[in-house]
């Protein structure tokens, strides 16, 4: 009875094995093997042909639907790529292959966050999966989530330590964190796996140029463009780095091949037209910065640097609304509010001009530049804030202590408190780093005739005035409106 039943589930078994296979006609199979042949052979079109035949004619394993995502995405596919990889996952839950390119279609179309779950399916599947790990590291890194990024990068390396793009991803995403010696080391690691590699040239090339070695990033850029002669990108950041060198003509040169092979890059037009202003080229500057500002409306420094160029040309209202919208875009930048307080100080609005500068040293907290406190403690000193303006002026002197003109206005301010002592001391310091400084003998004169010394007033009268005037400097110039250029909005563009 056991034997019979045994024999007659055997006998189904056959049936329905037969039924199975009678199911997917020959045909069906020579389509599928043909589209993996026209695949490996580079005729994705062809291929998918032949694996839209064979699922119609009855295959329909995981991995026939994985192998026409494949070919979808190499056509540029990504919806149907994700519905094949889709198709084949819900058949096999456990084919991390197709978890991870599901997840580089979805890393592909910017969406990050699914990509990272797929990823990270991938590897929980296969903890050996050093791919997986290489892009999640990638879709950590565009994110911003740099960390993260460089621990996966990590862990690709250790399954397979002759991953040359691993070591140059890692780099790149040390370079974000200005970690720029790793980052080196990470590329010539690359470099040393893959000596043709031109992108690790460009991005160690542009390690350096962070680092301000620029013989090496030249030299590196050039590689790059040696292999690559249409590497708009090198010729760009090589062009930085000539620029940088102050070698104007060799930087031109460079900015002017990169916008051969590439006409639409703002970020171009934006230094090079930084490059004519410093060639003295106004309109030309204008011209190029202008049509940055039309290729990406969204670029921030290229409005700083066209609102500077108004500033110089003396249309304080136009670099007013430039700088105006530079802090629209990027309301954290410091300089520009340095930038827009000028104006507004030539047009003789000392209250918007006080504000801004307020913002700009608030921004910069102990970096402060040393030009924006001095002008911000002059207009602090205008409105009678004595203390407030001599508390800048002593942070001045901490961030340039050998500026005697530093010393003298901070002397002045305490002179003005009645803080005599204290301003001859401060006006001793600034004789001493600059004897010639005529202002702070007379000025120390004044301060030892009304403390009662009055031998030291005369011998400090008499040795002033055997001193010819001074050129006024914006240090010793108490007319806030006279602020130096403080800062270069240019910057080597990342890729």
């Amino acid at each position: 009875m056991k034997l019979k039943k045994f024999c007659n589930i055997l006998l189904l078994f056959f049936i329905f094995v037969s039924c199975s296979y009678a199911q997917i006609p020959p045909a069906a199979e020579d389509n599928f093997e043909n589209g993996k042949v026209a695949y490996r052979a580079g005729d994705y079109v062809k291929s998918l042909d032949f694996f839209n035949k064979a699922i119609k004619l009855g295959i329909t394993s995981a991995d026939a639907f994985f192998r026409r995502g494949l070919a979808y995405e190499k056509v540029g596919e990504n919806q149907k790529a994700l519905e094949d990889y889709s198709k084949a996952i819900s058949i096999d839950p456990n084919l991390e292959t197709a978890f991870n390119n599901r997840g580089s279609v979805y890393y592909r179309l910017g969406e990050f966050d699914k990509a990272i779950t797929d990823y990270s399916r991938a590897v929980e599947l296969n903890a050996s999966y050093s791919l997986a790990y290489y892009n999640r590291g990638n879709a950590y890194y565009g994110k911003g989530l740099f960390d993260k990024a460089i621990q996966d990068f990590s862990r690709a390396l250790t399954i397979d330590p002759k991953d040359a793009d691993a070591y140059n991803n890692r780099g790149w995403a040390l370079t974000q964190k200005q970690d720029y010696d790793s980052a080196i080391e990470d590329f010539t690691k690359a470099l040393e796996l893959s000596q043709d590699y031109s992108l690790a040239y460009y991005n160690r090339g542009n390690a350096f140029l962070k680092k301000g070695i620029l013989d090496r990033a030249i030299k590196d850029l050039t590689r790059a463009i040696e292999l690559n002669p249409e590497y708009s990108l090198a010729y760009f950041q090589r062009g930085n780095a000539y620029f940088r060198k102050n070698d104007l003509d060799r930087a031109l040169d460079d900015y002017n091949q990169s916008a051969k092979i590439n006409p639409a890059y703002a970020d171009l037009y934006n230094n090079r037209g930084w490059l004519f202003f410093t060639k003295g080229n106004s309109a030309l500057a204008m011209r190029d910065i202008s049509k940055a500002i039309s290729l990406n409306p969204e670029l921030s420094k290229a409005y700083a640097n066209r609102g500077w160029i108004h500033k110089a040309t003396s249309e304080c209202p136009k670099a007013i609304a430039d700088f105006t919208k530079a802090l629209q875009l990027d309301p954290n930048n410091s300089t520009v509010f340095s930038y827009r307080a000028a104006c507004y100080l030539e047009m003789g609005d000392k209250d918007k001009a006080l504000k801004d500068l307020d913002k700009s040293v608030s921004l910069d907290g102990s970096e402060a530049n040393p030009s924006t406190l001095s002008m911000l403690a002059v207009l602090k000193e205008q409105q009678g804030d004595f203390k407030a303006s001599s508390e800048l002026f002593k942070r001045v002197v901490q961030l340039v202590p050998n500026d005697a003109a530093a010393y003298f206005n901070l002397g002045l301010s305490l002179g003005k408190q009645g803080r005599l002592l204290e301003a001859v001391n401060n006006f001793s310091i600034s004789v001493k780093l600059d004897p010639n400084m005529k202002e702070a003998y007379l000025k120390r004169a004044v301060a030892y005739e009304l403390l009662g010394e009055t031998e030291m007033a005369r011998k400090d009268f008499s040795k002033g005035l055997t001193l010819k005037d001074e050129t006024r400097t914006n240090f010793t110039d108490r007319d806030p409106s006279n602020l130096n250029k403080i800062k270069e909005t240019l910057a080597a563009s990342k890729p």
